[in-house]
């Protein structure tokens, strides 16, 4: 892991960039006050090229600052843990490094969104960077106590019914319930953040909720109340994104043997009230479900996540 660099090294890079930005606003003044209508001469284009390289040396020094504000990665120990009948924790397998790249996950997630036609704001990497570094002690002690093994990272540009559409390109058309259908379906979603947010969430043995003891335990007969009130918050947003990549990079589809709450997503009831949001994968396609909150099923868990914005 990189560690965070002094105070002192980063007051000079922080007055290079100020030096750097004061340079091009004298140049980029100067060639604002050129007359358009007529062709410039070299002295004239020539400066208007040294604003230009002053403005790219700027982004590059900023994304330096950036990186060296936080570590690319985080490392850590996890144990998984069970509870005895007293509630004191009893340790269930050794000890597992896990390690989150938030560098390499960030070069993917922008070729995923751009392979699938999603855009992202001009600043992606200045907001996620941000929540990122504003957000280490968090992550880090999430995997230690947790075991989080994955990140996602969600814009904020995006509205469900078109992540839908996108993130089911190429499967069968998405089974959804008449609860969902009369709470408006994709285009009724309401969901708990539509902020920029980077998600926690387990990735290995995690396939399914039964793959993993911190998941099995969600499915025995909970309903939606008691993992809200519990602050689990994971949208149909974020579990369309992460069924998508999971499939992508795995070639197996997350829930197959058994569906799970969407916390962070709900529609309207008719007559008042509201119905969470559940999913899985059903004969080759999405299949999304809306029940009262105090249903609960043998069937049916919660895939634990944790939201940082």
């Amino acid at each position: 892991m990189n560690q965070k660099q002094n105070c002192g090294e980063l007051a000079e890079k922080l007055k290079k960039v100020q030096n750097l930005n004061s340079d091009f606003n004298t140049k980029a003044e100067k060639a604002l006050s050129f007359d358009a209508s007529r062709e410039w001469n070299e002295e004239e284009k020539s400066l208007i090229a040294e604003a230009g390289k002053l403005a790219e040396e700027i982004e590059k020094q900023i994304l330096e600052l950036e990186k060296s504000i936080g570590p690319d990665s985080i490392s850590a120990m996890y144990i998984c843990k069970d509870k005895n009948d007293d509630g004191s924790d009893v340790e269930t397998s050794e000890a597992i490094s896990i390690t989150i790249d938030f560098e390499k996950k960030f070069e993917y997630s922008v070729t995923f969104y751009k392979n699938h036609h999603i855009d992202v704001p001009e600043n992606f990497r200045v907001i996620m960077t941000d929540i990122w570094n504003r957000n280490i002690d968090v992550i880090q002690k999430s995997i230690e106590e947790q075991g989080f093994d994955e990140i996602l990272l969600i814009p904020d540009t995006l509205s469900v019914p078109d992540v839908h559409n996108k993130m089911s390109e190429g499967y069968q058309t998405t089974k959804t319930s008449s609860s969902f259908e009369k709470g408006g379906s994709f285009d009724g979603v309401i969901e708990k953040t539509t902020r920029p947010r980077i998600i926690l969430i387990y990735k290995n043995r995690a396939q399914n909720l039964t793959d993993r003891p911190e998941l099995e335990k969600t499915i025995h007969d909970k309903n939606a109340y008691s993992f809200i009130n519990s602050g689990q918050t994971l949208t149909l947003t974020d579990y369309l994104i992460y069924q998508r990549q999971f499939f992508e990079e795995t070639g197996e589809h997350l829930d197959d043997l058994a569906y799970t709450w969407l916390p962070g997503s709900t529609v309207p009831k008719p007559g008042g009230g509201f119905r969470v949001v559940r999913a899985d994968w059903y004969v080759g396609g999405l299949s999304v479900d809306a029940a009262v909150p105090d249903d609960s099923d043998s069937y049916l868990g919660c895939r634990l996540s944790r939201c940082l914005t």
